[in-house]
């Protein structure tokens, strides 16, 4: 009788323990998932924020007066500023030679068109370059019957923005005159 009621408590015993390891392993994993889904969570996150400084350039802004539906304009200035943004995380990413964006390639490339003429890689060229690109396309100058008028110059991106298809990143974007 004894020994049954000593292997009755080491049973319940074994049965507790197994129970306890039970539950530990459920808290793991349900921490685990939990972990996982915040981490996605916030590179999602991360990602949409680094996009977005591109982004707001692209799309459309919605209907003009007559209906039609008119793209996101910007200006050179907003340009130029994409440029030196580009520049300065490829620099931080630790791409120093000018690159060609690709869909397996960090480096990011601002294309700009203006007429006839193509500038390829603004995120690499010399400041006093995008100083003077700046100054000649800032405003444009028309004359008609009350004078000459003076307005601003806007640009819109023509084609979809590339990203990069590991890192879900933009890595490419092409302006023209609007």
């Amino acid at each position: 009788m004894e020994n049954a009621s000593k292997a009755l408590i080491m049973a319940a015993e074994i049965l507790i323990g197994v129970m306890i390891i039970s539950i530990g392993v459920y808290l793991f994993k349900t921490m685990g998932e939990y972990s996982a889904a915040t981490t996605a969570e916030i590179e999602e996150t991360q990602i949409a924020t680094f996009n977005q400084q591109f982004l707001r350039y692209y799309g459309t802004a919605g209907p003009d007066k007559e209906g039609d539906i008119e793209p996101i304009r910007c200006t050179i200035h907003e340009i130029v500023g994409l440029a030196n943004l580009a520049n300065k995380l490829n620099t931080q990413n630790g791409i120093a030679d000018v690159g060609q964006a690709s869909d397996n390639t960090s480096y990011i490339q601002i294309d700009l068109k203006i007429g006839t003429k193509t500038y390829k890689n603004l995120e690499a060229m010399d400041q006093s370059e995008l100083v003077q690109l700046v100054k000649d396309n800032s405003i444009v100058y028309t004359t008609g019957p009350s004078g000459t008028t003076a307005e601003t110059k806007y640009f819109k991106c023509v084609e979809e923005p590339g990203i990069n298809s590991n890192t879900k990143l933009v890595n490419y974007m092409k302006f023209v005159e609007f």
